[in-house]
């Protein structure tokens, strides 16, 4: 019975995933709004309908894929048969398995990055990553994964062993403090992946420093990152702890948009730290482990479901592998749906923020270019938007900002 849940559960994730690509296909022939009908002229839209296209057949081929992968992995007894294969006690059992599935993982995966970057990407003048750096970041994300799924499951094994049926309280409450910092030392794992140069002395850096200083925050630094030796996309993002922060600007947004346009961005990253939106936000992205929680308990509480895959009794390693291994995506998807909602308003507050500040045309010219530079979608159907869409559409921030303007005059 248990078997025929989780089979359940994967082919509801595949079908929602399905679901969402049939509705924006569908919208694709619809007019754009007029806030945003000039970002693309004819042969650009064409070129956008192509790209996610490829994209969305592509996303088809990788959810088979893992459908598949996972129907074999959690709907058999393939988990116990390769468990008792394994040498050694819990622990060692857990850092072998977690090398093999690191390792299919990666095999699996790379043919699809593969095409995604050196096809897709590099058909629409998108990719700049070459081979090496390519193979490079396969190896680091490989055991990146292996490192942070042992450390989270070396947290349940010891609740676990001093806790008994209880473990999942602790569990839980240890997975919202890695969460925590991971989300407060995010650039120490980005560089490992790309190089960090400060941002030198100049105009921009002074009115950074100048905003965030007269709303009370103090900049740790102002950095650089190379992201233009993979993409041609841009992008920025602030991190830090407190009341000190830090900036990191793509060098492609350095490089192609204006001191104003970098500020408007800024600004509305600023109005996060001060509505306390992303301490916020990783509260609730901790609820989506809840049911993760829950049903790794309830494996381990009830021996039964261990017996059905081929289990002699409850086995720690197998609930762990189970409960974030995807089978219950779909319900951690319907969960994130109301906090999507919350999180869109915070968008909208942040893009008044900086119209308050007086970078809101900054703001339009901006956001118009980076949707544009990406090929993003302008017109997503609005079920998508709020099933999945943690920020709103192009056309509706514009308008807010025009209508923000507006009662102003």
């Amino acid at each position: 019975m248990t078997k025929i849940l989780f089979l359940i559960l994967l082919l509801a994730q595949f079908g929602y995933r399905m679901m969402l690509q049939m509705l924006s296909r569908k919208q694709v022939n619809k007019p754009l709004p007029a806030s945003v009908a000039d970002i693309y002229d004819a042969a650009e839209y064409d070129k956008w309908r192509r790209y996610n296209g490829k994209k969305d057949g592509l996303s088809i081929i990788s959810g088979g894929v893992t459908l598949v992968i996972n129907i074999v992995l959690f709907c058999t007894n393939i988990m116990a048969w390769l468990y008792y294969l394994l040498p050694g006690g819990e622990v060692a059992k857990a850092i072998l398995l977690f090398l093999i599935m690191a390792g299919v993982d990666t095999v699996i995966s790379l043919p699809i990055e593969y095409v995604f970057n050196f096809k897709i990407e590099a058909e629409f003048g998108f990719n700049r990553i070459t081979p090496k750096t390519f193979v490079a970041d396969a190896i680091k994300n490989a055991l990146v994964g292996v490192v942070l799924n042992f450390v989270i499951f070396m947290l349940v094994f010891v609740a676990h062993k001093l806790l008994g049926d209880w473990f999942g309280v602790i569990a839980f409450v240890g997975i919202g403090i890695i969460m925590f910092a991971i989300s407060a030392a995010s650039s120490v794992f980005l560089k490992l992946f790309n190089k960090f140069t400060p941002l030198p002395e100049g105009e921009l850096r002074t009115t950074l420093c100048t905003m965030f200083e007269n709303e009370g925050y103090k900049l740790k630094d102002i950095y650089v990152m190379d992201a233009s030796k993979r993409t041609t996309k841009a992008n920025a993002y602030c991190g830090g702890i407190g009341k000190f922060k830090q900036i990191v600007i793509y060098d492609n947004l350095l490089n192609n948009y204006s001191d104003g346009e970098i500020t408007a961005v800024f600004a509305h990253e600023l109005a996060h730290f001060k509505n306390r939106d992303t301490t916020q936000m990783t509260l609730f992205s901790l609820v989506n482990f809840l049911p993760i929680v829950v049903m790794m308990t309830w494996l381990m509480l009830d021996g039964k479901v261990s017996e059905s895959f081929g289990f002699a009794e409850p086995s720690l390693l197998f609930a762990f592998y189970v409960s974030f291994g995807g089978v219950i995506e779909i319900v951690t998807k319907l969960i994130s749906i109301p906090f999507n909602y919350i999180s869109r308003a915070m968008e909208r507050k942040a893009d008044t923020f900086a119209c308050k500040v007086g970078y809101g045309d900054e703001l339009v010219a901006a956001l118009r270019k980076l949707h544009k530079d990406s090929l993003a979608d302008m017109n997503p159907h609005p079920t998508v938007v709020k099933l999945t869409m943690n920020h709103p559409p192009l056309h509706e921030r514009i308008e807010l900002v025009e209508a923000w303007k507006g009662s102003e005059h």
